[in-house]
């Protein structure tokens, strides 16, 4: 009898876990190692102990904030976006960082060693405007070049650019892991890594100011569990091995072992950024935007989500 209610009682408790596990889609620019906390919390279990079932639906950034006031996700990975539709006036917040530094290398033909010697070459970025465009100019500004000394093109596609640096129609392009390190094995070298010249907030979880005031729970939850992964996978390296080559579909370990040793470069402490970082990041997002009235931090990050430190 005794056993029989024991096992009435169990019962009780998976159903009722059951029913409280929340349906959650997090959207997702792209599938990278900055990613790896959504990744590592959803095979690993961290968002099912949480009482959270997520899906990461992968969409190009630029709907991110769309899709997200649509209400077909619940989350955004997306900061750029993010950080635009805040300063417009729209009722979201960032909430958590997980990286406060963008994850890119300067790459230089075989026959370049330096910045300096970029002067009067041609250079290569994928997009105008774009965050490339920006580490490149950052980079050459910090190595006292002026972007009028050197002649800067796009070229879509990194694989694209590995080949126009091996055959010296540029001199340097900037490259995203895991290019960069094939790269590097291809005889190309590193002229610095875009980490030491820009500091820029790329990927974490922004949420609408509805969601925070009706499921202050759920946040906190989704918030707990990526914090859980990110130290997990921190302090679990072979273990998370698995998770990343199914991820980004790599199998060579060794190029794996170097994007996610990069990786901890850019990582932030515990999700929050400094309030110099979020008043430069607000001030050059609202040059682009060409807005010219004041915004507040508090405007566009709320970390109070975030566990106590």
């Amino acid at each position: 009898m005794l056993l029989r209610i024991l096992l009435v009682c169990v019962l009780a408790v998976g159903s009722v876990g059951s029913v409280r596990s929340e349906n959650i889609k997090i959207g997702l620019p792209s599938v990278t190692i900055t990613a790896m906390p959504f990744f590592i919390a959803k095979e690993h279990g961290f968002f099912q102990q949480e009482g959270l079932n997520a899906e990461m639906v992968v969409m190009p950034a630029s709907l991110n904030i769309k899709v997200l006031l649509a209400g077909d996700i619940q989350y955004a990975a997306t900061m750029g976006s993010a950080v635009a539709a805040a300063i417009r006036g729209i009722n979201l917040r960032i909430v958590m960082l997980f990286v406060d530094r963008p994850l890119q290398d300067l790459v230089g033909a075989a026959t370049i060693n330096s910045v300096a010697e970029l002067k009067g070459k041609v250079l290569a970025i994928s997009s105008r405007g774009g965050l490339q465009d920006i580490i490149m100019r950052r980079i050459l500004a910090q190595s006292k070049i002026d972007p009028s000394q050197v002649n800067i093109i796009t070229i879509p596609g990194q694989t694209a650019m590995i080949g126009a640096l091996k055959a010296n129609r540029v001199a340097a392009a900037m490259l995203n892991p895991p290019f960069n390190f094939i790269a590097y094995r291809e005889g190309l070298n590193n002229l610095g890594f875009s980490g030491n010249y820009v500091r820029l907030p790329s990927t974490g979880v922004a949420a609408l100011g509805e969601t925070l005031e009706k499921h202050p729970d759920q946040v906190r939850r989704l918030i707990r569990a990526l914090a859980r992964a990110r130290t997990f996978a921190k302090e679990n390296k072979a273990r998370i091995f698995p998770t990343l080559k199914r991820a980004l579909r790599i199998d060579d370990e060794d190029l794996l072992s170097k994007i996610y040793e990069q990786h901890k470069q850019i990582e932030t402490a515990d999700g929050r950024v400094d309030a110099q970082l979020m008043a430069d990041t607000i001030r050059d997002a609202r040059q682009t935007e060409g807005i010219t009235k004041e915004i507040t931090t508090n405007q566009v990050f709320d970390f109070s989500y975030l566990p106590a430190r």
